[in-house]
């Protein structure tokens, strides 16, 4: 739960994003109002189609909202231009996509590398040990030098998350993190992101897998574009008893 006297990591209010299609309105995000804390997993929650990527994608500052406000950590992004939009991705947002988003030319290591040398900066030394370990946390030690089109779905999502994690973000956004991968790797990835949490992180979780939904602290049910209703969670339920 969030630190007593400290206000939330994300602050969304009155959030609206329509698209033009033609003649036709769709109107993908209806005023949504929402708080994220740090030091909590939470859980979007909803079928195909209701707004959870978009919903992402507006935090992450891959989009802009029609309307409303996104505050992170007391900033409303929706003011910045592209330039601060890009800072604000590199230093605050951990991205796990749902479809992978890997460097095709790139070899496993690699892809966790770039982003090691080029938005954090590090010396190389030290990128390539941080890049190894990472891999090895999510159980693709012996598969660092292989190319995506070598490696499984599930391999790529483990990938795709080192990549996010890399960066060590304040939030970290993933979008069906699990939809891959079999179901002890994916405990094991869920625990890796709670842990992250444990660090004074944001974790939002995308997801239809109402299961997952009982390791959260912080579940939101999103409906045609809406919040139907928001569940709080004292005691989320140990990653090791969690079955689907």
């Amino acid at each position: 739960m969030k630190e007593s006297g400290k206000g939330p990591l994300i602050h969304i209010e009155n959030m609206s994003k329509s698209y033009q299609m033609g003649e036709v309105t769709v109107h993908a995000l209806n005023g949504i109002t929402l708080d994220v804390d740090p030091d909590e997993v939470t859980v979007i929650l909803g079928p195909s189609g209701c707004g959870k990527t978009t919903l992402l994608n507006q935090i992450g500052g891959i989009d802009s909202p029609t309307n409303g406000k996104i505050q992170v950590e007391g900033r409303e992004i929706q003011h910045l231009n592209q330039r601060e939009l890009t800072v604000y991705r590199q230093e605050s947002i951990g991205f796990v996509f749902q479809f992978f988003n890997l460097i095709p030319n790139l070899t496993a290591r690699e892809n966790v590398e770039f982003v090691l040398e080029y938005v954090m900066n590090l010396p190389a030394k030290e990128v390539h040990l941080r890049a190894g370990d990472l891999l090895q946390k999510v159980g693709l030690k012996g598969r660092e030098d292989h190319y995506p089109f070598q490696l499984s779905g599930g391999e790529q999502q483990r990938v795709s998350i080192a990549r996010a994690l890399s960066k060590d973000p304040r939030i970290l956004l993933a979008d069906e993190p699990t939809g891959e991968l079999d179901y002890t790797t994916g405990k094991m990835i869920l625990g890796l992101l709670s842990s992250i949490a444990n660090r004074g992180r944001g974790v939002l979780i995308v997801t239809h897998n109402k299961e997952i939904a009982k390791i959260a602290h912080h579940v939101v049910h999103l409906r045609d574009g809406k919040v139907l209703k928001e569940e709080r969670n004292r005691n989320p339920m140990n990653i090791k008893d969690l079955e689907w």
